[in-house]
């Protein structure tokens, strides 16, 4: 059994990050701190047996007596039922191979989670996707992008010290290779979301601060001093339109939405738009 105990990372796993003073507390954020966390959770990581396993045979259906306001989870499903190919910012692209992937190892493994999605690019490189979606009601615009950013670091330590079992059981339920590097960390999430961060006006902005460059900050320290490349990526808003197919137990989308990147200003905040020219779509066979 491991030494694992979320105690013992007060930033990946404890620390709230509220609208308030949100720029001034990103640029505040010890680096150093959060590499040896980082470092720390690798090294003290969970492993699951190999009865356990890490891939548990999702069939891309829910259950009927699940609760409607999953829409996180439900949104990670009906993209899995997509299989498509999802392009990259920088070019190539990744695929899904599952999703709520369980990284707890012991019923003691308390607070850790599930990974929204794992995917796995064209280079062979597994990626950790943290999934956001805007909870219902105007003026909540849910957990903050570093907070999200936060989740996806500390599932890919756990992701990165069991790469040996995961790659293994990919190459078995999926037939692909996975490479001996770090997971890289994509927070994905619909526009309505990203707006919400983005778009602050008046009194909220006041409160929060131009958080965008201290965030766009804190993402190159985390490539440099972590080594994980970090990305943030928009789907349209038509992806939260998901219905459950005749069976009422598998989300669906009626069609493939765009995705593209999100990129924040270095000294102010920019509107969110889409890339000139044609949307990234994705391909409809791998």
């Amino acid at each position: 059994m491991s030494n694992f105990s979320i105690d013992d990372y007060e930033i990946l796993f404890k620390k709230n990050w509220h609208t308030t003073e949100l720029a001034k507390n990103i640029a505040k954020l010890d680096r150093k701190a959060l590499r040896d966390e980082y470092k720390q959770l690798v090294k003290n990581a969970p492993h699951r047996s190999a009865k356990q396993k890490y891939f548990v045979g999702h069939d891309g259906k829910i259950s009927s007596s699940e609760k409607s306001n999953r829409h996180e989870e439900h949104l990670a499903v009906a993209l899995w039922n997509l299989e498509r190919r999802w392009p990259r910012p920088d070019g190539g692209w990744f695929r899904l191979l599952d999703y709520q992937v369980p990284l707890q190892a012991h019923r003691l493994n308390q607070g850790i989670g599930k990974v929204d999605l794992l995917g796995l690019t064209d280079q062979g490189q597994l990626m950790v996707i943290e999934l956001k979606v805007k909870p219902d009601g105007d003026s909540n615009r849910g957990e903050t992008p570093v907070k999200a950013l936060m989740q996806g670091l500390r599932y890919a330590a756990i992701v990165k010290a069991n790469r040996e079992q995961i790659a293994a059981e990919a190459k078995h339920c999926f037939n692909v290779d996975v490479v001996a590097e770090r997971p890289l960390v994509q927070v994905l999430a619909p526009k309505a979301w990203w707006k919400g961060w983005l778009d602050m006006a008046g009194s909220t902005r006041e409160a929060a601060g131009y958080w965008e460059p201290e965030f766009s900050q804190l993402v190159r320290d985390v490539e440099k001093q972590l080594g994980i490349a970090v990305e943030c990526m928009a789907l349209d808003d038509s992806s939260t339109d998901i219905v459950c197919g005749s069976d009422q137990k598998t989300p669906q989308l009626d069609h493939v939405p765009s995705l593209y990147p999100i990129r924040l200003a270095i000294d102010k905040a920019l509107p969110l738009h889409k890339p000139e020219g044609q949307d990234m779509k994705s391909d409809t066979s791998y």
